[in-house]
């Protein structure tokens, strides 16, 4: 509508069938225009444009006003637009997210908790509003994958949660684990970290039968859970003693092989039997631990014989490796590293 005049005589057309009207359409998709958020300058030329292109057709084609293709093509016009609006406005959401993401992250590494939580919090309502345009529930990786793994989301919610435990956000805490477990898909991914934030909530707020329930529900779906079990036995260590927490663990260390799956259940169980002073328990536990790190070490050993028959390259440059908050903690305490060192 470059020609003003034509503009204006074409608002005209446009303000006579609102008013009339007539057709209906045009009301109705006025007022959806404007229900996405269009001003009513913007809602007004985009039917406008539509009555022109009608106008032009019927003077091309030499043909009678056809309602009903001036329906449809109403209508296709809305659908373009709000789909570019949800588009538009999903893109515009995760910037926002993760514009505050990395404050916090800064915020973190400054030492600064109230601003790092006040960023990851509001930045975690933002994140609620974009799954809600998912068209089904995704997996966490899923939802990665569809952003072409541009955002650190799991890492970012790993975090949230830790640090909401960290600074003493109970109800925070619970409310986020508890939303991020019916938001995404759990069969391939794992959100034990959250289902155990759940059960130590209960126990910090006070609430132990419900703690201990949570816990009771959760091992009788999987009874060797080793996150369960680790996270269980510290909460009973510190409501009944380190005996009681000792028993709920020792079924599945004692007699049972060490491995990649269960080592974090096998140093905890080693802290409790040293301390409870159980030598025979704990010399069968050191055993299963020394094989398990043997096994390891050769593990390392037929890859240096493979590296020996390779071609020579260029050594890299090595980095610490990274932990990450379910790691074991490096200190040899057993328990994981957001449960321990990471707190620091």
């Amino acid at each position: 509508m470059a020609n003003l005049r034509l503009k204006k005589l074409i608002l005209e057309v446009v303000n006579n069938q609102l008013r009339d009207n007539n057709p209906p359409i045009t009301k109705e998709v006025y007022e959806k225009l404007l229900e996405a958020e269009y001003s009513v300058r913007e809602a007004k030329e985009k039917i406008g444009a539509v009555v022109l292109t009608e106008i032009y057709d019927v003077m091309k084609e030499n043909q009678p006003y056809d309602e009903e293709r001036y329906t449809n093509a109403l209508k296709e016009m809305l659908q373009q637009c709000i789909d570019f609006e949800s588009t538009d406005k999903i893109l515009t959401e995760w910037d926002k997210w993760d514009e505050l993401v990395q404050c916090g992250y800064e915020a973190q590494e400054k030492g600064n908790e109230s601003q790092m939580i006040s960023c990851w919090w509001e930045a975690w309502q933002i994140f609620q509003k974009i799954m809600k345009h998912a068209e089904m529930k995704m997996s966490v990786s899923g939802v990665m994958e569809s952003q072409d793994y541009e955002y650190p989301i799991d890492a970012w919610l790993q975090d949230l949660e830790m640090e909401l435990g960290n600074v003493g956000e109970h109800e925070k805490r619970m409310e986020f684990c508890v939303e991020v477990l019916e938001m995404f898909d759990w069969t391939y991914d794992d959100g034990d970290n959250f289902r155990c934030a759940i059960g130590e909530e209960f126990y910090a707020t006070g609430k132990i039968e419900e703690g201990k329930n949570w816990f009771a529900e959760w091992l009788k779906k999987e009874p060797h859970n080793e996150s369960a079990l680790c996270v269980y036995s510290w909460c009973i260590q510190e409501n009944e003693g380190a005996e009681k927490a000792y028993q709920l663990i020792r079924r599945d260390v004692v007699e049972n092989a060490c491995s990649i799956h269960n080592y974090v259940l096998f140093e905890r169980a080693k802290i409790l039997a040293k301390h409870l002073n159980l030598e025979e328990d704990l010399k069968k536990i050191e055993k299963q631990l020394n094989s398990f790190k043997e096994s390891m070490e050769r593990a390392d050993y037929y890859n240096d014989l493979y590296d020996d028959f390779s071609m020579p390259v260029q050594q890299p440059v090595v980095k610490d490796a990274k932990i990450y908050p379910n790691d074991p903690c490096p200190c040899g305490s057993g328990k994981k590293y957001k449960k321990c060192c990471g707190k620091k």
